[in-house]
């Protein structure tokens, strides 16, 4: 599409995720800046008719269902009405417990970045990784030797964009693995058929499931409320494993200038309960891809029982390329992986809250969007007034939240943001709290069970 429409569409509506594909295409006009409110958004640099440019919130684009079946469809391959194309589901953690004890999860994206290296299956894995003290503090890098990409492990709850190694994709030849979330990934993907150069290059995609991007002030919020200057904070760890707690009950950990490491389990931390969305960026209200639809192999958190008690973390897996597939295979075969087959129902169990948000919630986020009149991405779920009253003032809480926290200028001060959000979020938990009967009925339930 021409640079005026993304204008006078996905930016002018703020339906950007910072992903950066549209600076990629040949001849953009578009560079990406990071703003004042915390996230990369696309600045103009050149001409508004410039033809030709990629965007994943783009209106006639290929959905990711359509994309994903000119890429995987055929023998072997299932298709799912909820999360579209797989070869198999595993559930499980890499053997050998430095790719798994470094990892957020299972160990699997790190596993499967250095053995793609180790292979020479790949040349080079495009990856996230630490910057250093400043803004900002993560970007993508280019890595080509595998012991390398241990730096990279774990989590960045941190906004990156792609601009800079697509630009270095395009000037250096090479087989390049890249990891990413689903929109990203998407992104990849429509560039991919724009510009043969990408297709040519990136050989392989690896997605992680993703429950919503956000923006800095979110890393501000929760150094705020360590011991600590964020200045003197060298590293960060979002997702800490704390040995002892379900894999869920994570915690966030911050190595200073001097060495020391300070830990605070996530439920001491204001900010980090995920279902309320601080920072979130709006681009994520109106995504219906939880699991990267679109990736080769796609990787999440197997928080389902008897999965989440294990501390160390378990992966929940959706493969999709042949060659992905028969190096698992292998893998499996000689115990470097301890996955085991998983059922649709499970994946759907590990992510219910998000799809439960990105199709419920999305088509009254999107009716809502219509009825004021705003231009919204044309998604696979249809706009509608959703029936249960409950449930709607639950989704237009959490856009309050939302709004409010993305412009707050308390991102530094957590007792001033939780004054100014406690209200809303009084009636998020009031909403959330079951009448007296059914406590009572959960309660005779837990102990029937306790008793058999």
């Amino acid at each position: 599409m021409k640079a005026a429409e993304l204008l006078n569409t996905v930016l002018r509506n703020d339906y950007c995720s910072g992903c950066g594909v549209c600076t990629a295409s040949d001849g953009s006009p578009f560079g990406m800046q990071l703003t004042g409110e915390g996230r990369y958004f696309p600045v103009l640099t050149g001409l508004e008719n410039i033809d030709g440019i990629v965007c994943p919130f783009a209106q006639d684009t290929p959905d990711e269902t359509a994309l994903a079946g000119q890429l995987y469809a055929g023998a072997g391959v299932h298709f799912h009405e909820e999360f579209g194309y797989y070869r198999q589901i595993y559930t499980g953690h890499t053997a050998d417990e430095s790719f798994r004890l470094n990892g957020s999860s299972g160990g699997g994206v790190t596993w499967m970045a250095h053995e793609l290296l180790r292979r020479n299956l790949t040349d080079f894995v495009v990856t996230v990784g630490e910057t250093g003290p400043g803004t900002p503090r993560y970007a993508y890098r280019i890595i080509s030797n595998p012991e390398e990409i241990f730096a990279t492990a774990k989590s960045r709850y941190y906004p990156v964009s792609l601009d800079g190694v697509l630009e270095q994709i395009r000037r250096q030849p090479g087989r390049y693995t890249l990891i990413g979330i689903p929109c990203f990934i998407k992104g990849i993907r429509l560039l991919q058929q724009q510009e043969p150069v990408f297709a040519e290059r990136i050989v392989f995609t690896i997605g992680i499931f993703c429950g919503h991007l956000k923006s800095t002030h979110y890393l501000s919020l929760l150094a705020a409320q360590f011991p600590a200057h964020e200045e003197d904070i060298v590293s960060f760890d979002f997702r800490h494993k704390i040995p002892g707690r379900p894999a869920n009950r994570y915690g966030t950990a911050i190595q200073l200038k001097n060495g020391r490491q300070l830990v605070k389990p996530n439920d001491q931390l204001f900010g980090t309960d995920w279902g309320l969305g601080l920072f979130k960026l709006n681009a994520c209200d109106y995504c219906d891809d939880i699991i990267g639809e679109t990736a080769d192999i796609s990787f999440g958190d197997a928080w389902i029982p008897p999965f989440e008690k294990d501390w160390k973390g378990t992966n929940m897996v959706v493969t999709r390329h042949p060659v992905i597939q028969k190096l698992v295979d292998e893998a499996i075969g000689k115990g470097d992986l301890v996955w085991q087959p998983a059922r649709p129902e499970q994946l759907l169990q590990s992510q219910a809250g998000g799809f439960r948000h990105r199709r419920e919630g999305l088509a009254y986020r999107l009716w809502l969007a219509r009825k004021k009149g705003r231009w919204t991405p044309r998604k696979r779920v249809a706009p509608r007034r959703i029936h249960s009253r409950k449930r709607r003032k639950l989704y237009r809480l959490r856009m309050q939240i939302r709004e409010i926290s993305f412009a707050s200028a308390f991102y530094r001060q957590p007792d001033k943001l939780r004054k100014q959000l406690r209200p809303i979020i009084r009636r998020v938990e009031k909403l959330y709290r079951h009448s007296l009967w059914t406590r009572l009925r959960l309660r005779i339930k837990r102990l029937v069970q306790k008793h058999k």
